[in-house]
């Protein structure tokens, strides 16, 4: 019994910690975040460096070099400067409304700390159906918690190895794809490098 209030407890948490991420946004807002440990010299070179070369990811490659560029750094491979970025993304839940249960199982605590388990047939449900029927449900799916992307950012310096700067950007997919998502946070990520930033919405395209 323990072991599921701990569990039970564990699980609740998560839900309310990934709640107050998405509450914390605003429809078709992100937020970004930054902390700057040593300073970037205006102009310097910088070289932009995908985690992994995947398709999406060498766009992106391309949009950093354009907005680093237009921020007037000078973009090249042969740089003191190294700007590493990487996404990622965590599945949002989804439940069906009125989805039909036939049996639906409880548990208690029983003797010696085991588990009393009790079965009920749901015989009749006019909205969500039940042994007899199938029901009225409408079959649609709702979002409980939405997908979330993540892009992350360092710039380093080469010659020393020593991190001057580290970003973070996350927003909900709403409307668009990951890609599109991920291409609204470049601006804001290059805009803010060499600065310390906390808690900064900004807008999706």
């Amino acid at each position: 019994m323990r072991r599921l209030l701990l569990l039970f407890g564990l699980l609740g948490f998560v839900a309310t910690h990934a709640a107050t991420l998405a509450s914390a946004q605003g429809l078709g807002e992100g937020l970004f975040n930054s902390v700057a440990y040593k300073p970037i010299p205006a102009g310097a070179a910088v070289k932009v460096r995908p985690m992994d070369n995947s398709s999406n990811n060498l766009v992106l490659q391309e949009e950093f070099e354009r907005e680093l560029a237009a921020q007037g750094y000078a973009v090249g491979d042969d740089a003191q400067y190294v700007l590493s970025f990487e996404t990622s993304d965590v599945v949002g839940a989804y439940t069906d409304r009125d989805q039909r249960h036939v049996v639906e199982l409880s548990g208690s605590g029983g003797r010696s700390g085991g588990e009393d388990l009790r079965a009920r047939v749901n015989v009749f449900d006019s909205a969500a159906g039940g042994l007899f029927n199938a029901g009225r449900g409408t079959g649609d799916t709702s979002i409980v918690t939405p997908t979330q992307y993540r892009m992350d950012a360092t710039i380093d310096d080469k010659g020393t190895g020593r991190r001057l700067w580290q970003a973070w950007a996350v927003a909900n997919l709403e409307q668009s794809d990951g890609l599109t998502l991920t291409l609204s946070m470049v601006p804001v990520v290059a805009e803010a490098v060499g600065q310390t930033v906390k808690q900064k919405p900004f807008s999706l395209r």
